[in-house]
């Protein structure tokens, strides 16, 4: 589980646990020791298997400590290994480190006899990643039932941790997670835990003859992190503290803020894109027939989403302008720079926005860093019209934002002024989705399917992007697949795809299929559920009687489905389900049956209007979705 997230440009990512044998109150260094930062806890301070009957292991102590002037990030674990689903706590993978960087590691295990076995030097791996990357790898020796392991690993960087943000929680139960900064003088922490008052310790200590000063972070006595279906964003959900280092000087350009962030990462912006000779020459001849502002800024984005592929969502910049428009290839945000600078070259300023993802934070804390953002949006102002441009994979048209970054708060990326902003969040009308289907049922019970679908432009992305990465009998097969999930032994007669490649149509599939095995037959009787494509299962994600967290859709939507049947004129209809109507403040469902001559309409709709719903309205929500299983397994009856 990850338990920091730091500056990706120059902070390493470290997994960091703490424990219960160490006192809160335990004195810090100054200084980094020379050797063991911890001891193993007294026999009478660990806890039994008996007392943790569900846990494969426990952290006795989850430590991280930052000693910011010596560039030194020190983690610590103790755990009590109770059974063999805990032994994987002993096979440990350090976080990535560069070649002018190093790293130290030190392990041991003290066997329930008492003895201690000390980690070898020659069972510490070092794994080469890339040219520049390497981490190190170790298994802790003579792993036994109600072992503990004590490991400690010390990262010496190039770079100051400037900021980052800690989790406090974790697979397995936890006596003491703590977080320690240990800071010169000069410089303050800035901070916000979440949820508000969830730590049990923060405090602030002055150091040694006002050298250092030293901030600590502490939770006690965690239970495992639980998981629902649909989760908010973890840092709303988990135990954790973000944090940032600012200097206490009064100048504004020294300190952390929002301005600050948004005005380094623009410089970083503007000395790598630069429109070069080529660039421009390309940008002159693509929107020289063209009339107006709306239309170049068309013809540049779609040029881009066509010929450039973002091979990974970052935000990170690694190359320059013209070594992007050369390959080709490059991280989401060098690909939105390569936008950038082709907008640039044609007269035609875009502002970049920083997001987060959605399901790590929505609203941001008053915390100014970087390490919230994982992707780089392009904004353009034509008029009084705002047009959107996410170059996180190459399907998406004008607007059309990935519903991962949608509803988020955003940074403005400028030169001044630079201040979160909130992203759009699509309508659920416009996320919509359209099953047209005729089924043709033989006086046997076979039936015949002609289908199509329609996504509207906000709401293909996602299929678009998924078919453009098959080949064509690829695809078939997915379909074929997805068919059978509703229709269990379908088989696909025919299909045709629509245009993968176009931003401006709602994009189609049109399929055929049969089945001789989908109609339940009782004597004389026939036994058919119309809704045979699109069948809702949502209502099995929300089996437990209670809800500890808010839910949070993937997106806002909206699914219609039109299914004529022709009924064999020798047949008559003998029963049909009763049409229902729910309507709530976070979603609707509807279903209409209509007798047509010798054929019966069948319509649904369900609509999820709302992004987030509190956890106070599980009971609403489970009805809701539960409801709408049963609708959706009722069948009509011929004979």
């Amino acid at each position: 589980m990850k338990k920091y997230i730091f500056r990706s440009l120059f902070l390493s990512v470290f997994l960091l646990f703490c424990s219960a044998s160490v006192s809160s109150k335990e004195s810090w260094m100054q200084k980094l020791p020379s050797g063991w930062i911890r001891s193993f806890p007294e026999e009478s301070q660990v806890p039994s298997s008996a007392d943790y009957p569900t846990a494969g292991a426990i952290y006795l102590l989850d430590e991280d400590i930052f000693y910011l002037k010596e560039k030194i990030e020190v983690r610590v674990v103790i755990m009590k290994i109770f059974n063999r689903r805990g032994y994987r706590y002993a096979e440990v993978t350090t976080p990535y480190y560069r070649k002018d960087e190093s790293m130290e590691v030190r392990g041991r295990t003290k066997r329930k006899d008492g003895t201690v076995m000390e980690l070898k030097k020659e069972d510490i791996h070092s794994i080469w990643v890339s040219n520049d990357l390497k981490r190190k790898k170790f298994s802790l020796p003579a792993i036994e039932d109600n072992c503990v392991i004590h490991y400690e690993i010390i990262y010496r960087s190039k770079k100051y941790p400037l900021s980052g943000i800690r989790y406090f929680q974790n697979e397995e139960p936890t006596i003491l997670s703590r977080f320690s900064l240990i800071v010169p003088p000069h410089l303050q922490v800035i901070y916000s835990d979440s949820p508000t008052g969830i730590l049990d310790t923060i405090q602030q200590a002055g150091g040694y003859a006002g050298k250092t000063a030293l901030y600590t972070f502490a939770k006690t006595n965690l239970l495992p992190r639980e998981e629902e279906p649909f989760m908010p964003p973890r840092f709303d959900s988990s135990p954790c503290l973000a944090f940032s280092i600012t200097a206490l000087d009064k100048r504004k350009e020294l300190q952390a803020s929002w301005d600050n962030v948004s005005r380094w990462y623009f410089e970083t912006i503007e000395s790598h894109f630069i429109p070069t000779a080529s660039m421009k020459k390309l940008a002159k001849r693509l929107t020289q027939k063209c009339q107006g502002e709306m239309e170049k800024v068309k013809r540049i984005f779609y040029f881009v989403q066509s010929h450039f592929k973002a091979d990974f969502t970052s935000r990170s910049i690694f190359d320059r302008a013209q070594t992007i428009f050369n390959r080709q290839v490059g991280s989401s945000a060098e690909i939105g720079g390569t936008l950038y600078a082709l907008l640039k070259a044609s007269g035609i300023e875009a502002t970049f926005v920083l997001v987060p993802d959605r399901e790590m934070v929505m609203k941001l804390p008053e915390v100014p860093m970087l390490d919230w953002f994982s992707h780089l949006l392009l904004k353009v102002n034509i008029g009084e019209e705002q047009l959107w441009m996410d170059p996180s994979n190459q399907t998406n048209g004008l607007n059309c934002i990935s519903w991962r970054y949608q509803g988020v708060d955003g940074l403005l990326v400028q030169e001044e002024g630079g201040k979160p902003i909130q992203v759009p969040l699509v309508n659920y009308s416009e996320n919509r989705k359209e099953s047209l289907v005729h089924i043709k049922v033989k006086p046997r019970g076979r039936i015949e399917c002609d289908a199509r679908e329609l996504y509207s432009l906000q709401g293909s992305s996602e299929i678009k992007n998924l078919l453009r990465k098959k080949t064509f009998m690829e695809r078939k097969n997915y379909l074929a697949k997805r068919i059978c999930q509703g229709c269990p032994g379908a088989i696909l007669d025919s299909c045709n795809f629509g245009d993968l490649y176009s931003y401006e149509e709602d994009f189609k599939i049109h399929y055929g299929f049969h089945s001789d095995h989908y109609v339940q037959k009782d004597n004389d009787r026939l036994y058919i559920n119309p809704n045979i494509l699109n069948r809702d299962e949502t209502a099995k994600e929300f089996s437990e009687p209670s809800r500890i967290f808010p839910i949070m859709f993937d997106q806002v939507k909206t699914d219609m489905d039109h299914v004529t049947i022709d009924i064999p004129s020798a047949y008559e209809i003998v029963s049909l389900p009763e049409p229902i109507h729910l309507v709530n403040d976070f979603g609707e469902f509807k279903t209409e049956y209509k007798i047509d001559n010798n054929s019966v309409i069948y319509r649904r709709r369900l609509i999820i209007k709302k992004l987030m719903v509190p956890a106070s309205s599980y009971k609403e929500i489970k009805s809701f979705f539960n409801r709408i299983f049963e609708e959706d397994q009722k069948v009509l009856i011929i004979q």
